[in-house]
């Protein structure tokens, strides 16, 4: 029974506090509270409204979440093709299965028909990289036609990104890879597009190699094209890129050497230099693998050694911080001694993710290692076994909510029609 004085005598709250108390609220709710009134949808639409909410979350580390890909029968006619489920940092349940709607079957029929394609050449999704709640989504095999789309599933809002100029050169491209992340001075989103190529120069018949950068603004909806870089070296880059401060890093093995040998290829989305420069022997030359990370707003290599187990330990993990082309080593976890532990990534509270395959079971199970006090905390997320497993840290938000360029996810027939007339 509604009280007839409190309808008569409406409680007045100001537009300050009414702001400090939305700011609070996770972002589903934030999206059903747009119909309350306009004066409520124009607030939570505004960009510092938006950029405030984005920022206290990310002190307080509030709404966060993990991404995985989650296994998938190899044998399955229609497999998904966005194989991502979103979970809870902290209880470890599922929240969503992630689901745009170029990477269903829908969607990628009508695109396969805009290509004259097959559909059986439909290559999965892949997430190239997390930033202030958007994802970089794109074909795990990107070639000239793929779409790259900026992603915000907790809105289930998009942008799908003009596709890029060609480079005209007399070369074979063997390899493309992408990057994303935030650039805090210019305060911009960047997407990095790195492309090798096979180039024979007029008179020589050895093939060089070739680097050729194009780089996405997003406020600008637009490419950039750098100039193509010819390299003395054959290279193999690391699928996984680490993003810092609006620098993207690689981690790139040199295949014709006869030792393992290793480099970090970066490039500087704000001056738009690239360097690259070789990894210490010392680091590179290891069995259990080398992977490239940020740690603690640092970007490190993790040195995975097997060979030098002991009796109560299943190897080591060395972090070696990159400071100015040289590194220094930070600390070593001790991996426990039952199961294989893979790295693969840091938590944003600096909690090592790790994939565990126990010695007794064929299932790859995502854990968190505190190194610390040296504890493996196994999550019930099983991770796939056929394929290279992913995994990312996500933080909710409302950015591309007042973005006219972004289209709903919920509008996916519209949206078909309208991508390929």
């Amino acid at each position: 029974m509604v009280n007839k004085s409190w309808k008569s005598n409406p409680v007045f709250i100001s537009e300050e506090i009414l702001i400090e108390i939305l700011l609070r609220l996770p972002v589903k709710s934030l999206i059903r509270f747009r119909c309350v009134s306009k004066s409520w949808r124009d607030v939570i639409r505004s960009s510092s409204f938006i950029s405030n909410h984005l920022g206290r979350n990310m002190a307080r580390y509030s709404n966060r979440y993990l991404i995985a890909n989650y296994p998938v029968d190899p044998s399955t006619v229609e497999p998904d093709l966005c194989q991502y489920n979103l979970y809870s940092s902290e209880t470890f349940e599922r929240c969503l299965k992630l689901e745009h709607p170029l990477w269903t079957t829908i969607g990628r029929f009508e695109q396969c028909l805009r290509l004259k394609c097959s559909l059986s050449t439909a290559s999965r999704c892949v997430i190239y990289g997390s930033s202030n709640g958007l994802l970089c989504i794109s074909d795990s095999d990107v070639v000239t036609q793929s779409p790259i789309c900026i992603w915000n599933p907790s809105i289930r809002k998009f942008r799908i990104l003009p596709q890029p100029t060609l480079y005209h050169l007399d070369h074979y491209c063997f390899d493309t890879v992408l990057s994303f992340g935030f650039h805090p001075v210019l305060k911009d989103y960047k997407v990095v597009m790195l492309q090798c190529f096979d180039v024979v120069e007029e008179g020589d018949l050895d093939v060089k190699i070739a680097l050729g950068v194009q780089v996405y603004t997003f406020s600008t909806n637009s490419w950039k094209m750098n100039e193509v870089m010819r390299l003395d070296w054959d290279w193999k880059p690391c699928a996984k890129c680490a993003v810092l401060n609006g620098v993207s890093y690689w981690l790139a093995e040199e295949v014709s050497a006869e030792a393992s040998v290793f480099r970090i290829l970066s490039f500087d989305t704000g001056n738009e230099e690239f360097e690259h420069f070789r990894v210490p022997e010392t680091i590179a030359n290891v069995d259990g693998g080398l992977y490239i990370e940020v740690y603690k707003d640092s970007i490190c290599l993790l040195e995975v050694d097997y060979c030098s187990c002991e009796d109560d330990d299943g190897g080591h993990i060395y972090v070696w911080l990159l400071r100015e082309q040289s590194f220094i080593l930070l600390q070593t976890i001790v991996l426990p001694s039952s199961g294989t532990c893979i790295p693969l990534g840091f938590t944003m509270d600096n909690q090592l993710l790790v994939e565990v395959l126990e010695d007794d079971d064929d299932r790859y199970q995502l854990a968190l290692f505190v190194p610390e006090s040296k504890q493996l905390n196994r999550t019930p997320i099983l991770l796939p076994v056929h394929t290279r497993s992913q995994v990312h840290t996500y933080n909710e938000s409302l950015v591309l909510l007042d973005d006219e360029r972004v289209i709903n996810c919920l509008d996916s027939r519209e949206y078909c029609e309208g991508l390929y007339p």
